[in-house]
């Protein structure tokens, strides 16, 4: 009984906590399973009333290992209403999902599909995050146009680095090496 109200707590505190108590609420979470967590934390995804409660929801799904948890985070990073923030954690939970799994995979060419959409939007979070998601996949087809951005895009993803500094690092997944230690932008000297 005690776990069930523990993890009714975790779920209460991702939804209608602080933002700090959601994203602390998450971590926990991320560690449980069953069909209830999952379930509840999808319907978060999908109706939360805040964003850092979306979005909070989305990173726990990024560890939960499911394919709802797969089928749910494309959703939201497929939906332009959502906010971008919520977007680009999908989009990272995806890549950590999808990095093990077959490249014939249906789920897997979906997520890449979007991700090489997604390298044109004009807002810089999804830019990043889908340079980081196809660099985690090994996606060979996105070396053009990863160089491209790599040379050309200027802005900064908020509360990281450049989108052209992800898209090195992408270019470096490909191709087998390590990406660089970075510093997000607003820590640099």
């Amino acid at each position: 009984m005690k776990s069930k109200s523990k993890t009714t707590q975790l779920l209460g505190k991702i939804e209608n906590g602080t933002e700090v108590e959601a994203y602390e609420a998450a971590k926990v979470i991320s560690n449980l399973q069953g069909a209830k967590i999952l379930s509840s934390l999808n319907r978060i995804l999908r109706i939360g009333k805040r964003a850092y409660a979306r979005e909070a929801a989305a990173y726990a799904l990024s560890w939960y290992r499911n394919l709802k948890a797969v089928e749910s985070l494309l959703a939201c990073a497929t939906d332009s209403g959502e906010q971008d923030s919520v977007r680009g954690q999908a989009l990272e939970g995806m890549a950590a999902h999808l990095a093990c799994v077959s490249a014939r995979s249906s789920s897997r060419q979906k997520a890449e599909k979007l991700m090489l959409r997604l390298l044109n939007s004009p807002f810089p979070t999804l830019r990043f995050w889908s340079c980081f998601g196809l660099g985690q996949l090994g996606c060979e087809r996105a070396i053009p146009r990863l160089r491209k951005i790599s040379a050309r895009d200027t802005e900064i993803c908020p509360g990281w680095w450049y989108v052209r500094e992800e898209a090195e690092d992408a270019l470096d997944w490909i191709a087998g090496k390590p990406g660089k230690d970075r510093i997000p932008v607003h820590l640099r000297n």
